[in-house]
């Protein structure tokens, strides 16, 4: 009984950090409550030892509760371990100052896809994409990208589960469309978006494999160009083509002739 409810209390403890993060500011305990759905006293029992271990503050002005500075320091140490993002940096940069328009690294978590690095545009209309953002898989070009080059079963899984929800009238609403063009990502190597998430925007995305073969991130430029048939467009997407190809022979990879 014990372990079981060391373990439930963990979940707990992570359902707050979620609450905490999803708000993305204070909160008081009240709010905690409501927003869990269980009572104060079980609420305040956990923030009180999370204060303690500095994952959770208190603020002394009005009682509210924010995310601690441990965890950024867990945050910094968990980036510093992750060698796909300094392998890229540079060359995020580099496409990012030559084509002006800006640089993502993402990474499937669960069903949808995270930005873990961005490289900021250099020209005069900017897309942001935030660190630590979500997008989804069947709309976007690394959602498309990391989706494609799942084991079959996963993938499968995963296609059966997705919303398909319509962002524009060029999403893809089905898994059986969404298959057909996840097999030509798989054959031409990369991915693209038409404005099928936002209108007007249009990205592409490829594949930066691991050492053992398998897809660890898609790096990506997203943009308002004018058509993905565009000059612009293409000579930005053979920039990630190539800067993916390097990223992933520095991360040991080497493609089987």
């Amino acid at each position: 009984m014990g372990e079981r409810s060391g373990v439930q209390s963990v979940v707990k403890a992570m359902a707050v950090l979620d609450c905490l993060a999803r708000r993305q500011g204070p909160m008081s305990l009240g709010e905690l409550s409501a927003e869990l759905g269980w009572p104060k006293a079980s609420v305040h029992g956990l923030l009180a030892a999370m204060r303690q271990n500095g994952v959770v503050e208190q603020s002394g002005a009005d009682g509210k509760y924010r995310l601690g500075i441990r965890l950024f320091s867990y945050g910094c140490i968990v980036s510093a371990s992750w060698d796909v993002v300094r392998h890229s940096r540079e060359k995020m940069d580099h496409i990012a100052l030559k084509t002006g328009n800006t640089v993502f690294l993402s990474t499937l978590e669960e069903d949808s896809a995270m930005v873990i690095e961005t490289a900021a545009a250099t020209g005069s209309f900017r897309v942001v994409s935030e660190k630590g953002s979500r997008v989804p898989l069947h709309c976007t070009s690394q959602g498309k990208l990391l989706l494609a080059h799942l084991p079959a079963g996963q993938r499968r899984l995963l296609l059966q589960r997705l919303s398909y929800q319509s962002y524009t009238p060029h999403t893809i609403d089905s898994p059986q469309r969404l298959e057909a063009e996840l097999t030509a990502i798989r054959s031409q190597g990369y991915a693209t978006e038409d404005g099928e998430y936002r209108i007007g925007l249009r990205s592409a995305s490829a594949p930066i494999f691991g050492v053992d073969g398998g897809v660890c991130a898609a790096l990506g430029v997203v943009g308002m160009f004018r058509r993905v048939q565009s000059e612009e467009f293409q000579y930005a997407r053979e920039l990630v083509c190539r800067a993916a190809a390097e990223i992933s022979f520095d991360m040991g990879y080497r493609e089987q002739k």
